[in-house]
């Protein structure tokens, strides 16, 4: 079929909302290897890739979030490419679409756990660091004092590795996020949440990191298959700079921060603290982020589409999962952003008025979810 046809199909079906598909937690294991407030839902990136590419190419996100669409792609033989200008995202990217073995997750572990045991004494002394830092509850509220101690010395080893960080690194630093908080016994927290860290509750009880981040490795690599898997790449960065870094794409498949969504870093605060955010950079990122600078002006999505244009293959397809809300039509005004560089092909919607919240009281105002195709001119 065409590529019309193929949007219209679809569109008209939309697949993802069949059994087995439509269940809560379906999709590989490796989806949830991070718990993250705003993850497309796996089985539409399943179908978005399974439908609009082809084993073998080069499916790209250039805003990737937590790399659900690059690893799906990965998963389907493609090679997943995921940018992300956040680091938590590009760890969580990485360790998803580089993929290593179960032996080389634990040597890395080893490592933490080595630079732990002989500095977490110089972690601090009386004054705990950033007690008067948190948007939910004070940080060191979170933890036990021991616990805490060997928390801040794990963020000092992963800040210290800067961008170089390795892909067995990402990987425990991806579980390690993941345990970070949470209302269950895996969390290194007291009872929170695992998406967003709401005030805790409950006795103050030593949790051991690395053992806490073992078990999750171990039930990570349990669950895993790898029937098709083609490794992929994690990229760091402004999308703007994704031509310099790859040769090209076969087809772009995205889903832009919808613009009634809530701002993903202060639902991810706390994983975002881990990864080297200081508080003067939330107050920055409303500037830094796409998610702030489209709420000021669409405009800047002429530069991404100039981007996709420049590294896309010659008819190149394009495929958005975009949100719609009563003061904002993305799919409108994406489109008329994109006819410098590319043709619309089809487009549709669905409605998302009654979603799931994960116990998330307001999960933003977006009414549809719009689906953009697009063509390279």
């Amino acid at each position: 079929m065409s590529f019309y046809e193929d949007a219209k199909n679809f569109i008209e079906n939309l697949p993802y909302k069949e059994e087995p598909y439509k269940s809560r937690n379906w999709g590989h294991a490796w989806h949830s290897l991070c718990s993250y407030h705003g993850k497309l839902k796996p089985a539409i990136a399943h179908f978005l890739v399974k439908n609009f590419s082809l084993p073998g190419e080069v499916v790209l996100d250039p805003l990737c979030g937590v790399g659900t669409i690059p690893f799906e792609a990965c998963l389907q033989g493609r090679i997943g490419v995921g940018n992300d200008l956040s680091k938590m995202a590009y760890v969580v990217t990485k360790a998803k679409t580089e993929k290593v073995s179960q032996n080389e997750a634990y040597a890395a572990l080893d490592r933490l756990d080595q630079y732990i045991k002989a500095n977490k004494a110089n972690a601090f002394e009386c004054t705990l660091p950033y007690s008067d830092f948190g948007f939910n509850g004070k940080l060191p509220d979170y933890f036990h004092r021991e616990t805490y101690r060997e928390i801040i010395t794990a963020r000092n080893y992963f800040i210290s590795k800067g961008e170089e960080i390795s892909s067995a690194e990402a990987m425990i630093m991806a579980c390690l996020l993941h345990v970070l908080h949470g209302n269950r016994p895996y969390a290194l927290s007291r009872k929170s949440h695992p998406l967003t860290p709401y005030a805790p509750t409950g006795e103050f009880e030593y949790k051991e990191l690395v053992k806490h981040v073992k078990d999750k490795i171990d039930l990570s690599y349990k669950k895993a298959i790898w029937k098709d898997y083609t490794p992929g790449k994690a990229l760091l960065g402004d999308f703007y700079d994704i031509p310099s870094k790859i040769e090209g794409a076969d087809v772009i498949i995205c889903s832009p921060p919808f613009v009634d969504s809530l701002r993903f870093y202060i639902n991810n605060w706390m994983r975002l603290w881990f990864v080297g955010w200081e508080p003067q950079d939330y107050i920055n990122a409303e500037l830094s982020f796409l998610e702030g600078r489209q709420k000021k002006n669409m405009d800047v999505y002429i530069l991404f589409f100039e981007m996709c244009y420049h590294v896309l293959k010659p008819n190149g397809r394009m495929v958005l999962h975009l949100g719609k809300s009563k003061k904002c039509d993305m799919a409108s005004e994406l489109s008329d952003r994109a006819q410098r560089y590319f043709y619309e092909i089809y487009r549709g919607s669905e409605n998302v008025q009654n979603v799931e919240r994960h116990g998330i009281k307001d999960k933003g105002g977006t009414t549809e979810h719009q689906y953009l195709f697009l063509q390279k001119r």
